[in-house]
């Protein structure tokens, strides 16, 4: 057997909850081999569940304060990866059950080589040592691995970003070199569109894994979007699936969609600024340079980015969350700026657009007959996003959604 037999599963979301155990158990025991399989296992449920990510964080609540200390960090990331380490043991107990030949066995991020940055919370995975789990799989055991821990390389204990699981299981199979990966998730792969808005939304059965990329960038929480980035570098086969459905989306680098637009996504909760630069060329290159150095040195991700010089103009949009960090940068140049909020990014996506002319058109034309004015527009060649108000989020998708698959 060589490493290329090996699949890596995936395991959480929403229904990774104690009632379906036994389900996801069973699941995994009559899709897949013993001993050639690798589980990557995320906490159990969303709150109110006791251990999940959002409950175990809710621990810290009392303690008013914002800025914590390395200690206070280690400390808090000690309790909060506890969370897989219930749910790793959980399911591996549960394989076992089923199928003793599994030889399920548990490992948290020590035992699996999970090497991290310094950093206690919102670590990055740099190195994963991959000798214990070979070893194990060559003497026949099937890891069941914590996701979302990791191991900083002075041995203490670290988390990872939100959605830390996507990425440890992406890093274990290019580590591992295997050649697919198996999301098991709520949702039995990529929709055509956000179910919530529209129900009957359609699974897309194939799509290139750009296509699967600009999804998750776009908002649409799939696959973790440094998770996918980092499949992008590999000719690893992606598999979004559920363990209630026979449907399921498949994506790599050698699979196209059957549709002219696969998935319509939205980012909310989105921050338009315009900076309004002085009319003196010297100092409007050099206070521009000022404004993009701080707001890198301050880890902000631009978006839509639009540098109109001549007119004095700059404008790009950022996350909510990020928009009061953004003020003060500018403010402390000081720069005249204004800002409009209630916005959403509406993604438009599908590797099969490149070269069609005609896509904006049919956008712009689903639109106006439901009245929907887009702010802006901005397109790379396998998509095109619009920035709308949000009240019109429902209205654009549906209109959308009738337009390039009804």
């Amino acid at each position: 057997m060589t490493n290329n037999d090996i699949k890596v599963i995936k395991i959480g979301g929403s229904i990774f909850k104690q009632e379906n155990l036994l389900n996801i158990a069973q699941f995994i025991v009559s899709n897949f081999e013993p001993y050639k399989t690798i589980v990557v296992v995320s906490a159990l449920g969303r709150s109110p569940y006791p251990y999940s990510t959002d409950s175990l964080l809710s621990l810290f609540t009392p303690f008013k304060i914002h800025n914590y200390n390395t200690l206070m960090e280690l400390s808090k990331s000690f309790v909060v990866s506890c969370g897989e380490n219930i749910a790793t043991g959980l399911l591996s107990f549960a394989i076992n059950y089923l199928n003793p030949e599994f030889k399920a066995i548990p490992l948290n991020a020590f035992q699996s080589g999970i090497i991290t940055t310094q950093n206690p919370i919102n670590s990055d995975i740099v190195d994963v040592k991959i000798e214990n789990i070979t070893n194990l799989i060559e003497n026949k055991f099937t890891p069941v691995i914590c996701g979302f821990q990791g191991v900083s390389p002075e041995g203490y204990i670290t988390t990872l970003k939100r959605g830390g699981t996507d990425i440890t299981a992406a890093y274990i199979a290019k580590f591992i070199k295997s050649k697919e990966i198996h999301i098991i998730k709520d949702v039995d792969g990529l929709k055509s569109a956000p179910p919530e808005i529209i129900p009957n939304s359609i699974t897309i059965e194939k799509c290139h894994m750009d296509e699967l990329a600009e999804a998750s960038y776009n908002g649409n929480p799939v696959i973790n979007p440094e998770a996918i980035s980092l499949l992008q570098q590999t000719n690893i086969k992606i598999f979004i699936r559920s363990i209630f459905s026979d449907k399921y989306t498949t994506s790599g680098k050698d699979i196209i969609s059957q549709h002219l637009v696969s998935n319509l996504s939205i980012k909310e909760n989105i921050t338009k600024f315009v900076i309004f630069l002085p009319p003196h060329i010297k100092s409007k290159t050099q206070i521009l340079d000022t404004c993009l150095h701080d707001i890198y040195q301050n880890q902000i991700s631009l978006d839509f980015i639009n540098l109109d010089i001549l007119n004095n103009i700059v404008s790009f949009i950022v996350d909510n969350q990020q928009a009061e960090k953004v003020k003060s940068i500018l403010q402390n140049i000081p720069l005249n700026f204004k800002t409009t909020q209630k916005l959403s990014k509406v993604g438009v996506i599908g590797y099969n657009m490149r070269g069609k002319p005609g896509v904006m058109y049919r956008i712009n034309k689903a639109l106006l007959k439901e009245k929907v004015f887009i702010l802006q527009a901005q397109d790379s060649h396998i998509s095109v996003s619009l920035l709308i108000p949000n009240k019109f989020i429902d209205t654009t998708i549906k209109s959308l959604h009738k337009e390039f698959f009804e």
